[in-house]
């Protein structure tokens, strides 16, 4: 009783520092309060894949970026209303998600983790080699912000913190929605045990696929909004980099957590953004207090406490070593 009321008051107080941020921070630190909820909407889709179903996939920037790509050539190129163009590149990031499924799920552990790798990397030779379409290395520039409703634009920082915050929350309740769903279950069993669930007459590659397309749906919702935050869509954006980035936000978060996402988001942000203000040399500082938060707090700053079985700490799904089979 006592957890579950330090809990409500937990998530009230949570609840009421983000609704009301942009009135008591500037518009700098809103701007990356923005930026925190976009990665944390990617983070989560990388949650839903490490963290539950068992795949570790640094792919998840390429859904991103597809989105933005959607937004870039259909806004800027071709002049299509937002109306239209926004449905498009969710629907796009989730079709590529498809199609990497399609590929990446024939591999387990290490090999579907670079597998996605691989399709990363193809997804951003693509980007930089189609000029005529992606506009190559330079990317599309100048991406326009729409307007809500006809009454708040999102060139202003607090209406697009707001839609940030609106679409977060959003997911985060569509993906607890699903993992407190008899097939949340199931994509426990594929991580703990898919032989074993597949003896029971489940079919294992379509749970992996289907967790793959959600995580591509939510990561191409945050694909929109980084769009229309940093107006520019460019190759780099689905770099190994940001993808890593994406990983060290889960771990530093908890990966066993949809919270610990969005926490983990905050606090790399946050941290790339006032080491870099200090030290042209911050990816130091970055890695090594990374390299600590994974040595003493290995189940990340949400994640439970470890228990010793047969020996060994029980550390999360992306820390362990992944079955080889």
């Amino acid at each position: 009783m006592r957890k579950e009321s330090s809990s409500l008051v937990a998530g009230f107080v949570v609840a009421l520092a983000a609704l009301t941020l942009p009135g008591w921070l500037g518009a700098y630190y809103v701007q990356l309060a923005t930026r925190s909820l976009i990665i944390g909407m990617v983070t989560m889709s990388f949650v839903l894949l490490a963290g539950y179903s068992g795949m570790v996939s640094l792919a998840q920037m390429s859904f991103f970026a597809m989105a933005g790509y959607v937004i870039g050539v259909g806004v800027k190129t071709h002049q299509l209303p937002f109306v239209i163009a926004i449905p498009l590149a969710i629907f796009g990031a989730t079709l590529l998600s498809a199609l990497f499924a399609t590929v990446a799920i024939r591999a387990q552990g290490n090999y579907f983790l670079m597998m996605t790798l691989a399709l990363a990397q193809l997804f951003e030779g693509v980007a930089m080699q189609w000029v005529s379409v992606t506009n190559g290395y330079n990317g599309i520039a100048g991406v326009p912000r729409p307007v809500l409703f006809g009454l708040w634009s999102l060139q202003d920082s607090a209406p697009l913190y707001y839609a940030s915050l609106g679409c977060t929350a959003g997911c985060f309740a569509l993906l607890r929605h699903l993992l407190g769903s008899p097939l949340g279950l199931c994509l426990r069993g594929v991580r703990e045990n898919p032989r074993r669930l597949s003896a029971l007459g489940f079919n294992v590659q379509m749970y992996r696929f289907i967790a793959i397309v959600v995580s591509g749906a939510v990561a191409g919702v945050a694909g929109v909004l980084g769009v229309f935050q940093s107006g520019v869509i460019a190759p780099h954006t689905a770099n190994l980099q940001n993808a890593v980035m994406v990983v060290m936000a889960a771990l530093v978060g908890g990966v066993s957590r949809l919270e610990g996402a969005i926490l983990g988001s905050f606090v790399t942000v946050f941290l790339v953004a006032v080491t870099s203000s200090l030290t042209p040399r911050y990816w130091m500082i970055v890695g090594a207090i990374f390299t600590a938060v994974v040595i003493f707090l290995p189940n990340g700053l949400l994640g439970k406490r470890l228990r010793r079985k047969r020996g060994d700490e029980r550390l999360p799904w992306i820390v362990r070593r992944a079955p080889m089979d």
